[in-house]
């Protein structure tokens, strides 16, 4: 299904005053998901309040008895989520991880009032929020660099040698977790195919190229590992792509993109790395395999996460997390006990708080997903699952709020529009006789 519109039509208001209020709303709930907590908490909150204005009981009613809506699906994880903080250690802090996570309740019944008139103009609209808010963070990056480089007569060398990672999303307007910030980036690649930026042909491929280069570069230099790898997958499926389909002009260009990489990465490791800082891809990817260190800090995490649940294996431990009884099971010298770190696997993580019942929901809710997004055919729907279900094993993405709502927004923005059948089952009822 083609969901290209132009950037043009994003000013072509409608006449309807409250639905360019809500189109408004939607395009500002996407921009928000890198910024604060608070910015983006309104947000959400101004578009959950605002969505009652299309609040019909006997739609609401019918779209909660449908069991295997993932609407339903989402606030029954909540519901757990809050039963949690009865039986869990620290109340105080279940509390307030519940009280964050309130995204999971209000999110599945505004996307159940708008289920109606969400349609592909506010998809796009979602899309764009997320690029240029996500953009926009990325240019406030590079700037700051840019100044420092200039006046401290750096190198423009630098700009991939030291200004990474840390050293590259400190530099931002906001600051982002690297992980978190990757996979935002990583999915914004496909989402630039979305976009129908109204200019010649000839004129729209060079830009959109230049943004894919643009983001990429952005990724290194943010340098989460799970990230990149997914970047190469990415790459991979779509030369695949360009194979199978014989689309040769763009299947060189491509093959040239990836091949000089490679090139550039095979000469910085011939040239030794010494001067690049230790969060660089390419310092990681010494320390990991050519030094043999691999991740020292996640099978910690994972070993006392397992030996805790499996005193906790039904309900888990409870909403707080159960950090000092993962401590116990912890080296009082490593990384994982100094900084206290969570399960770093959000499938290990619900196993934990919420035991093998709020696992086995978490599961049906990415295989309704990855069902729903197959069936659709949408790419970007696809590619979204694939990134979010992969990168699960190495981050506990939604345990912060950044990484909550990117999953949770967009799993219910694909999966409302692409509900087909609840839909046509509801406007089949309304016009049938006994209704």
């Amino acid at each position: 299904m083609d969901l290209k519109v132009g950037i043009k039509d994003i000013f072509t208001l409608n006449n309807n005053v409250s639905v360019k209020i809500l189109e408004v709303l939607f395009f500002f709930a996407s921009f928000s998901i890198p910024f604060s907590y608070a910015f983006n908490s309104i947000c959400f909150g101004l578009l959950f309040v605002y969505s009652f204005n299309w609040f019909e009981k006997s739609k609401f009613s019918f779209s909660m008895r449908r069991v295997y809506s993932i609407h339903l699906l989402f606030i029954a994880y909540f519901i757990i989520q809050f039963i949690g903080i009865f039986y869990t250690d620290n109340q105080e802090r279940g509390l307030n991880y519940v009280l964050k996570n309130v995204i999971l309740l209000i999110l599945p019944i505004t996307f159940i009032n708008l289920s109606k008139v969400f349609d592909k103009r506010k998809l796009f609209l979602s899309f764009s929020g997320l690029i240029i808010g996500l953009l926009f963070v990325l240019f406030s990056a590079h700037l700051n660099i840019i100044f420092k480089i200039i006046n401290n007569d750096l190198g423009l060398k630098s700009l991939f040698t030291q200004f990474v990672r840390v050293g590259f999303v400190n530099k931002a307007i906001v600051e982002i977790h690297p992980p978190y910030f990757a996979l935002l980036v990583v999915f914004s690649v496909v989402l630039m195919f979305k976009i129908n930026l109204n200019v010649k042909k000839s004129l729209e491929v060079v830009i959109k190229n230049i943004m894919m280069l643009y983001l990429i570069l952005s990724l290194y230099q943010i340098s989460s590992f799970m990230s990149m790898l997914l970047l190469c997958f990415l790459i991979l499926l779509y030369i695949f792509y360009l194979i199978k389909y014989k689309k040769l002009t763009k299947l060189i260009l491509v093959m040239t993109v990836f091949l000089t990489i490679i090139f550039i990465g095979k000469i910085s490791f011939n040239k030794g790395i010494k001067e690049y800082s230790g969060g660089t891809l390419f310092k990681r990817i010494e320390w990991s395999f050519l030094k043999g260190k691999g991740d020292t800090s996640r099978p910690e995490n994972w070993e006392s996460v397992l030996k805790v649940s499996k005193n906790n294996f039904l309900f888990g431990i409870g909403s707080d997390g159960g950090i000092e009884k993962l401590q116990k099971h912890r080296n009082e010298i490593s990384e994982s006990f100094k900084n206290k770190h969570n399960a770093h696997n959000q499938y290990l993580e619900v196993l934990l708080r919420f035991g093998i019942i709020g696992l086995s929901l978490f599961l049906i809710i990415v295989y309704k997903l990855f069902q729903a997004a197959f069936d659709s055919r949408d790419k970007s729907f696809c590619w979204f699952i694939i990134v979010c279900s992969i990168s699960f094993i190495t981050e506990s993405y939604l345990q912060r709020q950044i990484g909550l709502t990117f999953f949770v927004l967009y799993s219910l923005l694909f999966y409302t529009f692409y509900n087909f059948d609840s839909l046509k089952i509801l406007q089949a009822n309304e016009k049938s006789p006994s209704s």
